[in-house]
This record gives C-alpha cells, structure tokens and sequence, in this order.
C-alpha cells in the first residue's frame, strides 16, 4: 500500500493543525501512536464541528480511513496464497481452530481491485495533505469535488474491507 505511510504522515500534521498544537520541543500525543488511535482522534475531533459540510468530510475521511487501513493491515500481515487464479491474502486465519484475539481479513487482489484501491486511497491522501497546510481552511477542504471523490472512496475501501466482499460480484 504505497500510499498508507504518507497517510499517516500527513494525518498527525493535519491532527497538530486542526487541533492546534504547536509540536516544537515537545513531544506531541500524535507520536507512536497506530493509524487507529490517530484517526480516532481525528473523529473525535470531527464530532464538536456543527453539522455540515466539514464534518461530513472529516467523518467520511476517517470511515474510509478505517476501510483503507484494514484492507492495509490485510496485505501487510496477511498470508498470500492462490485460489484460483487469484491472489489472496488472509490475516490472522483460523485454519487450525485456534483463537485469536485479532479478527480474520481477506483481500482478494487481482489488478482491477488493487487498481481501484490505490485510487481511493490517492484521494485519502489528497485530502489528508489539504487538511495539513496551514493556508488552506478546512471549509475550502471541503469542497463539493472532494465530498464526490471521498464519497466514491468510501465504497471502494468499504466494499473490499468487508467480510461479506464476494469477489465474484462486479459492482465496479
């Protein structure tokens, strides 16, 4: 996942700014912290805004967030195997009855998925760098373009985050 570690990169620098912290000489709460904790920190974050098109934006953000980095964790510690013709990953299987404390994950990554991943996770990133500069408001962040893109984002990385994907069937 090319884009996951300039995500997170770029979503501490966004949490210092929208949340005003100063990070020089100190040692901000943003630091070590896993992608989950930072983007529950946005949302947190994203629930005192009033209704409208800001929230929405960072709610949408960090839903996909979630998505993109569960498929994320996915491939990076799942096992690859072939069934088929396809190459899936399997995160923390259970093939031996044992329990585990970290759920199961599945990614079925032929080209047009992985294809259709790297897209959505583009626009994360987009608007997780637009969140982190200084001179751009997160009203004009919020733009009816990226509402659009971060909207279709979310049905990408949602769809191939579930358990109840069926690969078989094409909505794409």
């Amino acid at each position: 996942m090319t884009f996951a570690g300039s995500i997170e990169h770029h979503l501490e620098r966004a949490l210092w700014r929208v949340r005003s912290i100063d990070p020089k000489g100190i040692k901000p709460e943003t630091d070590a912290r896993a992608i989950t904790d930072l983007i529950g920190m946005l949302e947190r974050f994203a629930a005192d805004l009033p209704p409208g098109d800001e929230r929405t934006l960072l709610e949408g953000w960090c839903l996909s967030a979630r998505y993109g980095f569960t498929i994320r964790h996915n491939i990076a510690h799942g096992v690859a195997m072939t069934l088929g013709s396809s190459l899936v990953y399997a995160r923390n299987p259970r093939w031996h009855g044992e329990i585990r404390k970290r759920e199961f994950g599945d990614f079925w990554a032929d080209e047009p998925t992985l294809d259709l991943v790297r897209q959505a996770m583009a626009v994360l990133l987009r608007i997780v760098i637009q969140l982190s500069r200084e001179e751009v408001s997160l009203k004009s962040v919020a733009s009816p373009l990226a509402l659009r893109a971060l909207s279709t984002a979310r049905s990408v990385l949602g769809e191939f985050a579930s358990q109840d994907y069926n690969p078989s069937f094409e909505k794409y």
